[in-house]
This record gives C-alpha cells, sequence and structure tokens, in this order.
C-alpha cells in the first residue's frame, strides 16, 4: 500500500469517530469535508444535497464548502444563489444515473451519493493543471458523500414515511461498521501475520480472521507463483457461492479501479455479494482475495475500496513474508552451501565429496533420496547418495534411454522439475522406484560438458519448487567442482604411486596398498602372499641390446603377469628390474602356484625386439604374512628366496618350504 492510501485510511479511521449531536450536523459535516481536502490535497470540497433542486430556476439550496488556506481562508457553511446552466443540467443528469463527471480541464470531479436514488453530490475542485484523480481518491470520495448525506439524512428525518432516506441511513450504518470491522481486521492480520514464516501460515491466518468477521459467508486466497508451488487456502473446502444461488448477470457491478470486482447472486430471495480483489506481490507472483457476503447489507464502491485497501495491506503482509521465508531459505543454502564448500576443499575425497554434499543438500531440500550419478561410456552409474530404510543403490547402472529423466538432463543440459514424476516418466513406475512422485535433477558440468547428474526425489507430488530446483542447481555447481578436483587428486595421486614406465604401481605405491592389506589381515586373521621376482641375466641384456630393449621387456613382463594376476592383487615395480606382488586372501601354497604360473607365462612367451627373438625368464621368491608381520619383513623374506632361485640358475620359484 502506498503512503497515499494509507493517509486515507487514517482519515476514514478519524472521520467514523467523529461525534453527532443535535444541532451540529453541518459543523460535523465540515470537519469530514476539511479532514478530507487535506487528505487528498485538494484545493475546494464540497458536498450538495439535490433535494432542493428544481432544474432551470434559480434556486437556493444547502451547500457545505470547504477551501484549502492555500486558496482562501477556511470557509464555514454557506448558503449560495446558484443560476443553472445547460451544461449544469446535462451534468446533474449524468449524476443522476450514477456517472462520475469530470469537469473539461479535469481539475474537477462530480461523485453522485445514491442507492435506490439520488441523495446528493461530493464534488472535489484542484486548480492545479492535469490533475489525476486515482481510483483510491475517487473511492474514498464515494466513503466521504456517504458520510456527509448520512448526516443531512439523519437531521431532515421527521417521520417513517421517508423509508428511502431511512434505507440509505441503515446503509450508511452499514457501511460504517462493516468499514470499522475491515479496518481491524487489516490491523489484526498485519500483527499476527509477523508470527507467519511462509507464505502458506500466512494465507491461513488471513483467511481465519477475515471468515471470522460479520456479514463474511466464506473466504479464500489464491496466490499463483511462476516458481513455485500455488497456494490456495480456503475458509470452506467447498468454496463457493452455494449450488442453487444463481448469478444476475445484469447486476453484475466492475467496481472503479482496476482489479475489483462485485457481484451480486440471488438464493431464494436472499442476496450474495462476491468481491474479487485481485493482488500482484511481485513479478513471480499473484493473488485473488474472493469474499462472499451474506445478505444481510449492501455493498458498494466504498466497501470494495475499503476491501482493496485492506488488499494492499495483505499483499504488504504477504509480500513480507515471502521475501523474509525466501531470505531465510537463501541463507540456509548459503551456509549449507559454504560449509560443503570448506569441506570438500579440504578434503579432495570423492567419497568424502559426495558424502557432504547429500548432507549438506538434505538441510535446505525435504527430499525423500538423493543420488549422485557419472558418466560411464553410454550409461550413468551412481557413486553415491542417501537412501530410506538402509537401502543403497550405489554402484548400479542405468542406460540413458530416451523419455528418461537422465536423458533430459544430460541431452538438454538443463535442470529438470517434475511434479508429478510418474505420470512425466513410466520408469518411475516399475518396483525399484515406485515411491518416486516428485524427481528433480541437474546436470553436472566441466568445461561445458556433462559428466553425470545430481537428483532428488520425494514420495510425495508437487514436493519441490522453483527454490529448490535453485538450490539444487548451486549445489550442481559445487558438487561439479569438488568431483572434478577428487579426480584430479586421485589422478596426481595415481601418478604418485604408479611407476612411469610399466604403469603399475611404485614402490610408493606398494607401500601405501600393502601396508593397509596387511593390516585388514591382521584385523580379520585372513592369509595374505607375497611373490617377489625379477629378471634373469636383465644387465647382459642392456648391455648388449641398450637400455631402451630393457625398458621394452619391462613392460611387456608387466603386461604378461598382468594378465595371470587377479584385479585384487597388488602387483608394483620395486625398482629396476624387481617386481613385487601381494596377494591378498591367499595362503602360502596358493602364492607359490601363482608365482610358477607367472614364472611359466614369461618363459612360455616369445619377444621380439630389433628382429631378435628371445624368452624372459625371471627368478622368483614367495613368503606369506604372519602375525604382527610387516611388509618391509615379508619383502626381505620373498628377496632371500629370490636369490635362491637364482643361485640355482634362475627360472624358477623359491620359497613357501616351511621355516622359509
Amino acid at each position: 500500500m502506498s503512503i497515499h492510501s494509507g493517509k486515507l485510511i487514517s482519515s476514514i479511521e478519524k472521520i467514523s469517530s467523529l461525534p453527532i449531536l443535535e444541532g451540529e450536523e453541518i459543523n460535523v459535516a465540515m470537519e469530514i469535508l476539511s479532514l478530507a481536502g487535506r487528505s487528498i490535497s485538494a484545493d475546494c470540497l464540497y458536498f450538495y444535497r439535490t433535494g432542493y433542486i428544481e432544474k432551470g430556476e434559480k434556486t437556493d439550496f444547502p451547500l457545505v464548502e470547504w477551501i484549502s488556506p492555500s486558496i482562501s481562508e477556511i470557509c464555514s457553511s454557506l448558503r449560495k444563489t446558484h443560476e443553472y446552466t445547460e451544461e449544469d443540467i446535462e451534468t446533474l443528469s449524468r449524476l443522476e444515473k450514477g456517472e462520475i463527471v469530470f469537469s473539461q480541464s479535469g481539475s474537477r470531479v462530480s461523485i453522485p451519493v445514491m442507492k435506490d436514488r439520488f441523495y446528493g453530490v461530493i464534488c472535489c475542485e484542484d486548480y492545479s493543471e492535469n490533475r489525476i484523480w486515482s481510483d483510491d481518491e475517487i473511492a474514498f470520495l464515494r466513503i466521504v458523500g456517504h458520510s456527509v448525506a448520512s448526516l443531512f439524512i439523519f437531521h431532515s428525518l421527521t417521520s417513517a414515511e421517508d423509508s428511502k432516506d431511512l434505507q440509505l441511513l441503515k446503509d450508511t450504518e452499514y457501511q460504517l461498521i462493516l468499514r470499522d470491522s475491515v479496518i481491524g481486521t487489516i490491523n489484526e492480520i498485519s500483527m499476527l501475520s509477523l508470527k507467519a514464516k511462509t507464505l502458506e501460515e500466512a494465507a491461513g491466518i488471513i483467511i481465519a480472521e477475515i471468515s471470522g468477521k460479520p456479514g463474511v459467508y466464506r473466504c479464500r486466497l489464491s496466490i499463483s507463483r511462476k516458481i513455485n508451488n500455488n497456494i490456495d487456502v480456503s475458509s470452506d473446502e467447498s468454496f463457493g457461492i452455494p449450488s442453487s444461488v444463481g448469478q444476475i448477470e445484469d447486476q453484475t457491478i466492475e467496481v472503479d479501479g482496476p482489479g475489483y470486482l462485485l457481484s451480486r447472486y440471488l438464493k431464494n430471495g436472499a442476496a450474495y455479494r462476491r468481491l474479487c480483489i485481485s493482488m500482484e506481490l511481485d513479478s513471480d507472483s499473484t493473488g485473488m482475495l474472493e469474499v462472499i457476503f451474506d445478505g444481510s447489507g449492501e455493498l458498494d464502491g466504498s466497501v470494495s475500496y475499503l476491501f482493496g485497501v485492506a488488499s494492499h495491506f495483505l499483499k504488504l503482509v504477504l509480500y513480507r513474508v515471502k521475501y523474509l521465508s525466501e531470505i531465510e531459505r537463501t541463507r540456509k543454502v548459503s551456509q549449507s552451501l559454504r560449509r560443503a564448500t570448506e569441506i570438500i576443499t579440504k578434503s579432495l575425497r570423492m567419497e568424502r565429496t559426495i558424502k557432504v554434499i547429500v548432507e549438506e543438500l538434505g538441510k535446505v531440500i525435504p527430499f525423500y533420496s538423493a543420488s549422485l550419478e557419472l558418466l560411464d561410456g553410454d550409461e550413468l552409474v551412481i557413486v553415491g547418495g542417501k537412501w530410506p530404510d538402509q537401502l543403497d543403490f550405489t554402484g548400479r547402472h542405468f542406460t540413458i534411454e530416451e523419455n528418461s529423466p537422465g536423458y533430459d538432463v544430460l541431452h538438454r543440459s538443463e535442470a529438470i522439475l517434475s511434479k508429478q514424476a510418474q505420470k512425466d516418466y513410466p520408469q518411475f513406475n516399475i518396483p525399484d522406484f515406485h515411491f518416486i512422485k516428485s524427481w528433480m535433477g541437474v546436470p553436472l558440468i566441466i568445461k561445458e560438458k556433462p559428466i553425470g547428474i545430481i537428483a532428488v526425489d520425494s514420495d510425495r507430488e508437487n514436493a519441490f519448487d522453483g527454490l529448490h530446483l535453485e538450490a539444487l542447481r548451486a549445489f550442481a555447481d559445487i558438487a561439479s567442482i569438488g568431483i572434478n578436483n577428487s579426480r584430479l587428486h586421485e589422478e596426481v595421486e595415481q601418478q604418485a604411486i604408479r611407476d612411469y614406465l610399466t604403469g603399475i604401481y611404485n614402490r610408493r605405491g606398494l607401500f601405501e596398498l600393502g601396508e593397509g592389506e596387511l593390516k585388514k589381515a591382521k584385523r580379520y586373521h585372513t592369509d595374505t602372499g607375497l611373490i617377489m621376482f625379477d629378471i634373469d641375466n636383465f644387465k647382459k641384456l642392456n648391455d648388449r641390446h641398450g637400455h631402451l630393449a630393457g625398458d621394452f621387456v619391462l613392460k611387456v613382463a608387466t603386461k604378461i603377469c598382468g594378465a595371470e594376476l587377479r584385479s585384487a592383487d597388488i602387483f608394483a615395480r620395486y625398482g629396476g628390474d624387481e617386481f613385487v606382488v601381494i596377494l591378498p586372501m591367499t595362503d602360502l601354497a596358493k602364492t607359490r602356484e601363482a608365482a610358477k604360473r607367472l614364472c611359466n607365462a614369461l618363459c612360455s612367451s616369445a619377444v621380439e625386439y630389433n628382429e631378435t627373438r628371445f624368452n624372459i625368464r625371471a627368478s622368483f621368491g614367495v613368503t606369506s604374512y604372519r602375525y604382527d608381520d610387516t611388509l618391509e619383513g615379508m619383502i626381505k623374506r620373498a628377496d632371500r628366496s629370490l636369490y635362491i632361485s637364482k643361485n640355482a640358475g634362475g627360472n624358477r620359484v623359491s620359497g613357501g618350504e616351511i621355516n622359509d
């Protein structure tokens, strides 16, 4: 509501509180005009009754006039003689039809005061050029006109014969009661709504207050939002005019001013009134306040104006709640993003990154489950997330099919919000995912290319709104950065623990991974085997054929042995032509068998380098884990066995015997 509208409401409150004393009607009327004139910054404001007018003749009639001090001194009650012109007669005719009449210059507006008949005119003049009378000012002047008219009607009543005047007085009293009720409701709503944290809560408070007021049959507040879920709060589940009530089409009234609609209905001879007031909260949200009144009194433009003013208050209240709730949501998102970013930058571990993202995401989005899915060829694989009932979908692969949510996110490279997921995507109707009723997905982008998606879902339809989607986008951004950093970190780590020539683990990688396996063996009392071998006559090979030939043999030997080993085995180049293999969950006998397979695979493979063919031979030593063993200790034992093989001519396996 504007400051000007607030000033008008304040004037209405003052007018309603003025005492009416017998014989003081004109003085009270003067006070009303004075308050009203100052409120709208007019130069002149006056009211006259028409009952004394005889058209075309020089006639005296009562006139109450207020003149701004900037024009002349304030005049009290005057009786003037007026000569009617043809223009005056035409103007009066239009007024009697209920028209608002503006002067040619626009400086004067004349508003009829009428119900069942024409009672008088309230006129307002402004001598400044191009004065534009707002809808609020015109509706305000209607209220002023009714207030002044009621004073003269009350003063002139001498018998019950003047039923029409009595009806106007009755209606005016009803307007005053309703006006006070509206003003009181505004104040109550403004105070109560301060407690609301969401628009839904505020709408509930507003409807509860309005529905309890005199003359209100039903009411509803609807808010339509572009990016959020719509809100519809009603005082009655079956909101609306009763089914047996029919609208009188030719009596529908469009009240002066945009956004107001006053309609009349009849039911068994009883009248209902439906007032609709539109509200634009901001560029993203619009609202509609609908109030249905019973037949206890008449409604006119003055009432609609008051409710229009109320709607301005409601607009401010709702906007404040919306603004504060969004600020609070933004604050929570910012806090979660900051916490996630701090932890991710410190950790650089993929598992930790995903865990933190999901945990912080759950603080700002009420999801049922969440997942991070990365591209693996033409599939998506779940690398982490959170699911109910101790479920875990980590490692599950999905083909990226058309009309699937993953396909839409990745191929459009845009966020997807599905408020009715099972209708939008048939995949959510299969048993594993039948709980998904709402779904959101956002692509994970690195260097303008999608690497996967982050998705959340709910077991309720319409669970997410546009703000939730924006929050998910923000988390997707830091998730992309975090995952990329984790990948780069892992690549660097892999480079640090990998041998540059063969691609298998180096000594550092051997000890980092090997010590972990020994800890497992100690904790769970499991077997772990170790093989150590080197290439026979490797120095002679380098001397005869050169170091490039030696590098070639090392790479070939690595490839041959790698094909014989399990994925769980740790295969490392210990140094030079020496290699170590750690075999988890393998006893000594099976370790020896594995060493023999490697030995046979090497010597049975013919290698050709610079048109020279030869076989690779190697000497092997084996051992197994002993309680409280160290990796260094196991390597020393295997090395002793290796030299036993080498001293015996090479191309054989030693160790594995008792007391080796």
